[in-house]
């Protein structure tokens, strides 16, 4: 367990807040979002996680939209953790990761299958180095089969599961998400599994290896609604994206739900035409009944403005939300009531960041701290290598 927990103590500073995980150490020598992701929840939650660099850093760190040298996509997933640089290809830097790797409870990597044993950190060395130790190898298709070797990305990922077909819904060119959906599933999964493989041992005594494929994750996702046409054994139909739930107004554009028959006639009765509802009974196929509907609504809802509408909606119980850009999500009152965002210090200046999503019995899990430069924990993490290295002695 770690020696730099944060304090059980209550407060009102993040840094002082109970948190479930504290007491747990986690190395990670992961890039992109995958890994990187993974660890950070499980720093929100309150693991030491100490992220293990290459020298010059994680070439990740720049990518993207940037800030004297740290990028976005990088800052949002590596708050709150510890850097420490470490050659891994040298004789030295293994042995430092190695007595750093003693005192762990958690690795976690997304190395392509075969370069841990490469570098001489094969499941079997880390079991004999650290019985209790659990691995987390996120891998793009598995270490076995014909894609174990190639190359991973959110984007490919989407092209070979489905979604990017499904993103060019009704018959439009495929198109992948222009987030890294994917990778960020996968990293919510990897905490999942790390925080279950942490349970069991607390049964067996002994840590393990947990290998998790981006590819399996997204077979997993996808299932209950995309491959609902392939459920049943011989089910051959073809499956059509619904219908959007976007309409546009006379100024802009909302979202309309209704899932089920109360709420549709209550769209009905609100947009004022309940003589409609009769004509919809009768339709027997409901992926054409539900495009009649929405398009029959939408051709109203254009002629008022979005505001309008959505009080209009409100005041009927049907179910619609406004169409927001970033900055109208970030200035909604329900997102500031919940205090989903928070400022916090950064090597580059304040940042905004969220928190982990989920409270524990009225405390919220707000961020402790911002993205480390690179090598800035060295000192710490080498001393907390030599202090291992002691105990076992």
């Amino acid at each position: 367990m770690s020696t730099f927990a944060t304090p059980t103590c209550s407060g009102d500073s993040p840094n002082l807040i109970s948190r479930p995980l504290e007491g747990l150490l986690i190395v990670e020598t992961s890039s992109f979002l995958t890994g990187p992701f993974a660890s950070m929840m499980l720093a929100d939650l309150g693991a030491d996680v100490i992220k293990v660099e290459p020298p010059g850093g994680d070439g990740f760190r720049r990518f993207g939209h940037s800030r004297a040298g740290f990028g976005a996509s990088w800052t949002n997933a590596n708050r709150g953790k510890r850097s420490v640089v470490i050659d891994l290809k040298s004789s030295e830097g293994l042995a430092q990761f190695k007595r750093l790797l003693k005192k762990a409870d958690v690795l976690i990597e997304n190395w392509r299958p075969r370069v841990a044993s490469t570098l001489g950190l094969g499941q079997e060395v880390l079991t004999a180095l650290n019985p209790r130790l659990i691995r987390l190898s996120i891998t793009g298709f598995g270490d076995t089969g014909p894609l174990a070797e190639a190359p991973a990305f959110d984007s490919l990922i989407q092209g070979r599961t489905g979604i990017a077909l499904a993103e060019g819904r009704n018959a439009g060119a495929p198109a992948v998400t222009p987030y890294n959906m994917v990778d960020k599933v996968t990293g919510v999964f990897g905490s999942q599994a790390v925080m279950a493989a942490l349970y069991e041992r607390e049964k067996t005594g002994m840590g393990g290896h947990v290998k998790l494929p981006m590819l399996d994750v997204m077979g997993y996702f996808n299932f209950p609604d995309m491959f609902q046409h392939r459920t049943f054994d011989g089910d051959t139909s073809g499956w059509k994206p619904p219908q959007s739930q976007v309409l546009e107004t006379a100024d802009g554009h909302l979202v309309i739900s209704p899932a089920n028959g109360a709420q549709m006639s209550k769209t009905l009765s609100a947009i004022e035409r309940p003589q409609w509802k009769d004509e919809f009974k009768q339709m027997t196929d409901p992926v054409l009944m539900a495009e009649e509907f929405f398009r029959r609504v939408g051709a109203v809802v254009k002629l008022q403005k979005t505001g309008f509408w959505l009080q209009r909606f409100a005041e009927m119980d049907v179910p619609a939300a406004p169409v927001f850009d970033l900055d109208q999500f970030l200035a909604d009152e329900q997102v500031i009531n919940n205090q989903v965002h928070s400022l916090i210090d950064s090597p580059v200046g304040p940042i905004r960041a969220a928190r982990y999503p989920a409270s524990f019995d009225g405390r919220l899990m707000t961020p402790r701290s911002g993205p480390p430069s690179v090598g800035e924990h060295d000192a710490e993490v080498q001393a907390l290598a030599d202090a291992t290295t002691k105990v076992a002695s």
